[in-house]
């Protein structure tokens, strides 16, 4: 069993030598043809974390056609000049053995479960799950190896739910808020950083709410809108936000999690502001209280953002609130609807825009079922 962090676990030998020419014509086997670490072979997981169960077979001869069950199915051609393991990439651990004697050879790895679709209680699991996890496997690998001359790299299979996501990718998403949100995150930006045009904030508060109905159980939603700050910069070309958290996946009560988001398009931290949030109340799976404050640099000089004091003299509160029903076809529908309080009130119509369009990334990308 082999859990990591890194969506990816590899085929390593014990010195610097290339396993194999470099080659990513595929989804599932990758040769990096960077030089600084071309001694590895990539085996490309769905999931992020795993466990993944990984059996490894050291063959006589060819194998047959694989089994109808094995999903992707890549041949790749090797040489070893000493032993081999299949190991989790950085923390070397577990090193399964793969073969120990130096030659040429061919590999064919097989694996079926990548990019499944998980039913609620698996993404329950999925949302404390790490790089020690000691559950069941979520996905399955098989490494054959026999000895074999060199030749061409063969994709046999490619049918797993995360090979077709790749190959056949869908069109860029279009946001119809999409111009508009950005918009009002560029102008509580340009206030976070002080930048010329800057309102003047006059310390009145208030408060905005803002609800959408979509498709999907609210299982599946509620840990991305417990922790929502941004999903933009998944959606819109850009450097992604940055985040940093203390145990924020496990909704742990006032642990901090900050975002920033530098030069994304999505200018709702400010370009040298940050936003620091941290859970009040959870009450999985229909309710999430979340204390969230701007922060920025005292100045004069640039601080990192641990450093950073808040904008606002008190925090402001974001409830989410999920309720879920059922359709006359007995298709799950959720509703969610944000209240944030404690706004100034120079931002109000801005920030009902923002999160109608955050929803909207959820409603047009349909979070709610995949």
């Amino acid at each position: 069993m082999i859990a990591g962090e890194h969506s990816v676990f590899v085929v390593r030998g014990e010195d610097e030598s290339p396993l194999a020419a470099p080659w990513d014509g595929n989804t599932l086997v990758t040769v990096d043809d960077d030089a600084t670490r071309g001694w590895d072979l990539f085996v490309n997981t769905g999931d992020q974390w795993g466990p993944y169960d990984v059996t490894t077979r050291w063959l006589d001869a060819e194998p047959g056609p694989p089994e109808p069950r094995w999903e992707d199915v890549v041949e790749v051609s090797i040489r070893a000049t000493g032993p081999l393991v299949v190991t989790e990439m950085i923390d070397n651990t577990p090193a399964i053995a793969l073969l120990d004697t130096p030659g040429d050879y061919r590999l064919r790895v097989s694996a079926r479960g990548r990019g499944a679709a998980r039913d609620d209680d698996a993404l329950d699991r999925a949302e404390h799950r790490g790089a020690d996890d000691d559950g069941p496997p979520i996905e399955w690998y098989l490494l054959e190896v026999w000895a074999a001359p060199a030749a061409d790299p063969e994709v046999l299979r490619l049918d797993s739910p995360r090979a077709h996501e790749l190959l056949n990718p869908a069109p860029p998403l279009v946001i119809p808020e999409g111009e508009a949100g950005l918009a009002t995150a560029r102008r509580i930006g340009r206030d976070v950083d002080g930048k010329p045009g800057a309102r003047t904030l006059s310390g009145e508060l208030g408060s905005v709410s803002t609800e959408r109905t979509i498709r999907g159980t609210r299982r599946k939603l509620f840990f991305g809108f417990a922790h929502l700050n941004s999903w933009s910069h998944c959606w819109v070309p850009g450097p992604s936000w940055s985040y940093s958290d203390e145990g924020s996946e496990d909704y742990q009560i006032g642990s901090s999690q900050w975002s920033w988001s530098h030069d994304h398009p999505d200018q709702l931290t400010g370009e040298h502001g940050a936003v620091r949030t941290s859970l009040v109340e959870v009450a999985r799976p229909h309710r999430a209280v979340r204390r969230w404050d701007w922060m920025i640099d005292p100045g004069p000089q640039q601080v990192p953002f641990w450093e950073q004091v808040p904008l606002l003299a008190s925090p402001s509160i974001i409830t989410v609130t999920l309720t879920q029903h059922r359709d006359e076809a007995r298709d799950p529908w959720t509703t969610i609807r944000i209240d944030h309080e404690h706004l100034p009130v120079e931002w109000l119509e801005d920030m009902e825009t923002y999160w109608d369009y955050q929803l909207s990334i959820a409603e047009h990308a349909e979070f709610g079922i995949t």
